[in-house]
């Protein structure tokens, strides 16, 4: 019977054991759980996400041919240091954790020569957390990001691959530093902004009125807020220039929509920015993803008759008359201008 060990049993290693004990082919493996919560242990084997609880790290791993650590990120490091001594010669041992150039590194400091690590990242969850909420579905057609260590063996990154495609998700091969820049865009940033967004408003002495108003839009711009404290406090403490950089690069963007909006001389370039967003977004919401792109090079709108497709051909008529009505002002002006000389 083959041995998995799962550390940490919260959503997302919940999540995994119920996945493989769903999966073809799994009926042999022994799924042993560990998790500092006892509470979350035991519900864990409620669900039957894990076959048993370990009675410490060590102890799970035992024996065990597979490791999984699902732990917050800065606990990961202590994890490693406890387990190093207890792995089996040639187990091999990944994480999920939301960052990886850290983890990368403690893992090459920390870990026998005689395992195989091999770095992962589920790009799944929800801000639900503990294994009451964890489904063996979580990671279907997800992508699962696969960063291997400079000594794992091809086995061992063959295994994780096959490990993320059991539980429906689409392996992703990246090393550290790029998984750690694009995550910071597609992932910490929309949590951090919405954190952001939602303690703005929280804040307002008019929150108990504009809280009676809040409706989806408000709710769906700011789910993020909800994430797990400990894993959004681990990624900034292991990301943090990434994610610097990115909320630098937001701060830029919302100057640029202030400026469009605060100017009425640039209305119509507000109009086109919002039209182009609206035809991006629906393109990206209908699965137009990976390097698939919207032509965008020529004039300000691309591709005008998918603009009047998509919109009803109310934009052009937006713009045609803006268009129009700008000229006339600017035949106005230069009236005035003219006469005013005489």
């Amino acid at each position: 019977m083959s041995h998995v060990a799962i550390l940490g049993t919260g959503l997302i290693g919940a999540s995994i054991g119920l996945g493989l004990r769903a999966a073809e082919g799994t009926g042999d493996i022994e799924i042993v759980g560990f998790d500092t919560s006892r509470e979350r242990e035991r519900a864990a084997e409620r669900r039957k996400a894990i076959d048993r609880r370990g009675s410490s790290l060590r102890d799970a791993v035992q024996g065990a041919s597979l490791v999984v650590i699902s732990t917050p990120v800065l606990a990961t490091r202590e994890v490693m240091e406890e387990i190093a001594s207890a792995l089996a010669v040639g187990a091999i041992v990944t994480d999920t954790c939301s960052t990886k150039a850290q983890v990368m590194s403690w893992a090459e400091e920390l870990l026998p020569s005689s395992v195989n690590f091999v770095g992962s990242h589920p790009m799944a969850g929800k801000t639900e957390f503990g294994p009451a909420a964890a489904e063996a579905t979580l990671f279907q057609d997800a992508r699962w990001v696969i960063v291997p260590s400079r000594t794992a063996s091809s086995a061992a990154v063959e295994t994780i691959a096959g490990l993320a495609t059991a539980l429906g998700a689409k392996p992703m091969y990246m090393d550290a530093a790029e998984h750690d820049a694009y995550a910071a865009a597609i992932s910490h940033l929309p949590m951090f902004a919405a954190s952001a967004l939602f303690r703005l408003v929280r804040d307002s002495e008019a929150w108990p009125e504009m809280s009676l108003l809040a409706a989806s839009g408000f709710k769906d711009t700011t789910r993020l807020a909800g994430t797990d404290e400990l894993m959004a406090h681990d990624i900034a403490a292991t990301n943090r220039e990434q994610v610097i950089h990115w909320l630098q690069r937001l701060r830029g963007a919302l100057y640029d929509i202030e400026d469009m909006i605060a100017d009425p001389d640039r209305s119509e370039d507000l109009l086109r920015y919002l039209a182009q967003l609206n035809i991006d977004h629906i393109a990206y919401h209908d699965g137009q993803v990976g390097r698939v792109e919207i032509d965008q090079k020529g004039s300000g709108i691309p591709m005008p008759g998918m603009t009047d497709m998509l919109l009803g051909g109310a934009l052009s008529e937006r713009l045609r008359q803006m268009t129009e009505d700008s000229d006339e002002d600017t035949q106005t002006r230069q009236r005035r201008r003219f006469f005013g000389r005489r």
